[in-house]
């Protein structure tokens, strides 16, 4: 009996061929998603949302919860929401997650709230229950890249490819999880007026003036909404349909209370000061000291006052949408714009360059040289100083050492710009050599000492 048995090549490739799509065939239908599963997740992302802790044990944990409602809050104002079908606009789509998550650094930040949360645990004593329950809850996290503080493997792990009502129910989750860590659990399935007074919010954790946070209702013809800044009412939203827009006028906190005959909600929205505009495709602006600068802002209407710490008062104006001063010094400058109740609205600086030095130029001169017929007819060789930076900015020439160069070489000293020449120097000038210029500013003072040469020609 033979010891081998010979197998043509092409019966070998084939085999070889048929086992390698039934490996691809296998590992498919393995990581394969249902599709029944990706209609259900905005179902079961709103479960894990309806279970409620009452109060918190440590302000890390409150701070990694808030965390996650605020990336939540962002990431549906990003992807854009689908009102009838209760869900995000593109489910099954990745590529939004991807560059919300990873490229925009949501994922990161996310990742920083759990490594703080987890130092906190730490710092426990092992038989500490609480930290006990922290790894059970977040073994899985820990394991790929929580554990080592590695953000990279954490994220991948996390985010990448995963599609976008996936990852809505991935943060659902992860409030679930630190609502569990926290206790005091309560599930709202019977309260379903309270919970139904506001289908969506965005924007409400960080709004800065001149933002619109915005909410939807479920029952917009029953629910009377009031707004306050403090103690006194405000006007500052409008309706669209059945969305609440708060568009701040001022800084500070707004309290909105939402109520029916039977319920009543209450949200506080804190709104920052914002900074200053950069129109679409307008190049980098730089800022120069002694030079005039203006800085741009949505137009606002209760402005009070205007305060910059680089710049005199009396140079210092403002009118709707535009901000004018003079720097008086380079570095760091502090901008801001207060309310007439003394409330931030703006805040922002710029970074003022030091005033560049001039370059020297002869008035009517190409390229460093000029015919003896112009400077007959000028009687006078003009001297000027200017930066290409520097538009609309006045360089004075105060005086000048110079050398005129023709049959004789005569060193002169010139007060002003203007370097007069006589008859003679007229007829036997071969070269004006300006050897040492002083320039003078508002802001300070130049000594050029490279000598510009000028030919007649």
């Amino acid at each position: 009996m033979p010891k081998y048995v010979k197998i043509s090549k092409a019966k070998n490739l084939r085999f070889r061929l048929i086992s390698v799509l039934y490996l691809l065939f296998i590992s498919l239908s393995i990581i394969q998603i249902p599709i029944e599963w990706m209609r259900m997740n905005p179902y079961a992302a709103k479960y894990l949302r309806d279970v409620k802790s009452k109060g918190i044990v440590s302000s890390e944990l409150q701070e990694a919860r808030n965390e996650v409602i605020r990336i939540d809050s962002t990431f549906v104002a990003a992807v854009g929401f689908d009102k009838e079908r209760n869900s995000v606009i593109e489910p099954s789509g990745y590529s939004a997650v991807d560059k919300f998550f990873i490229r925009e650094g949501y994922a990161e930040e996310l990742f920083n709230a759990l490594v703080k949360l987890k130092k906190y645990y730490e710092a426990q004593a092992e038989t500490d229950e609480k930290r006990k329950e922290f790894d059970r809850l977040f073994a899985a996290d820990l394991k790929n890249g929580l554990l080592s503080e590695n953000r990279n493997i954490w994220v991948e792990w996390k985010f990448r490819h995963v599609p976008s009502t996936v990852a809505r129910t991935l943060l659902a989750e992860f409030k679930l999880r630190l609502n569990l860590l926290n206790g005091a659990i309560e599930l709202g399935m019977g309260r379903e007026k309270s919970n139904s007074l506001i289908k969506l919010a965005f924007n409400v954790d960080l709004l800065q003036l001149g933002d619109t946070a915005s909410f939807v209702l479920t029952d917009k013809l029953n629910t009377k909404v009031e707004v306050s800044q403090g103690s006194a009412s405000s006007n500052d939203y409008f309706w669209a349909s059945d969305t609440f827009n708060l568009v701040p006028q001022s800084t500070g906190e707004y309290t909105i209370t939402f109520k029916t005959e039977d319920v009543s909600e209450e949200i506080n929205v804190l709104v920052r000061p914002t900074t200053f505009i950069k129109e679409k495709g307008e190049a980098v602006q730089f800022f120069y000291e002694g030079k005039s600068a203006d800085l741009k802002y949505q137009d606002i209407s209760n402005v009070g006052k205007l305060i910059c710490d680089c710049s005199e008062p009396n140079s210092t104006t403002y009118q709707p949408g535009k901000v004018s001063f003079v720097p008086n010094r380079s570095g760091w400058c502090n901008v801001a714009l207060q309310s007439k109740g003394g409330a931030v609205l703006i805040n922002d600086s710029v970074y003022i360059q030091e005033l560049p030095t001039p370059l020297i130029f002869g008035s009517n001169v190409s390229s460093n040289r000029i015919s003896r017929a112009r400077l007959k007819q000028q009687g006078e060789l003009r001297v000027i100083a200017k930066h290409p930076d520097m538009d609309n900015f006045n360089y004075d020439v105060v005086n000048m050492n110079v050398t005129i160069i023709g049959r004789n070489i005569e060193e002169r000293e010139v007060t002003g710009a203007n370097i007069q020449l006589t008859q003679t120097d007229l007829d036997d000038v071969q070269y004006i050599q300006v050897n040492q210029v002083n320039v003078t500013t508002e802001v300070k003072d130049f000594q050029i000492s490279e000598p510009l040469i000028i030919e007649i020609i």
